[in-house]
């Protein structure tokens, strides 16, 4: 059989069978029960996730991962959870541009390495 056929009775199947996307859901509830006060330094963070209101939590939760390995809920209503976000984020997009940087600089230094070599020529006994 084609390919195209193949495929069209592949979705068929899964039609009939009922077969739906489901929705990947990190907790039954909220992650977080409370929120911590205290004001966090972006350089002591080693990861910080924030989470959209979902059917299971109706409010946007924000998970910061601290270098030592302590998880700690922030208030996302907070001027200074804002600001962390924020710089965070800027952090977070000058390091995806300096990888962008070094595979480019990379990519330049093989090429012109390459072209210094020149053509080989063939040696003759």
């Amino acid at each position: 059989m084609k390919p195209p056929v193949l495929f069209l009775l592949g979705i068929i199947f899964l039609d009939q069978c009922r077969v739906q996307g489901t929705l990947v859901i990190r907790n039954q509830r909220c992650s977080c029960i409370s929120t911590s006060q205290g004001m966090i330094h972006y350089r002591s963070l080693r990861d910080l996730k924030q989470f959209a209101p979902s059917p299971n939590c109706n409010k946007t939760e924000i998970i910061a991962t601290l270098r030592n390995g302590a998880q700690t809920c922030l208030n996302p209503d907070s001027a200074n959870v804002k600001k962390l976000v924020k710089e965070w984020e800027k952090q977070i997009s000058q390091k995806k541009k300096q990888k962008k940087g070094k595979k480019y600089q990379k990519n330049k230094k093989t090429r012109k390495a390459k072209k210094s070599q020149g053509p080989r020529s063939k040696k003759t006994p």
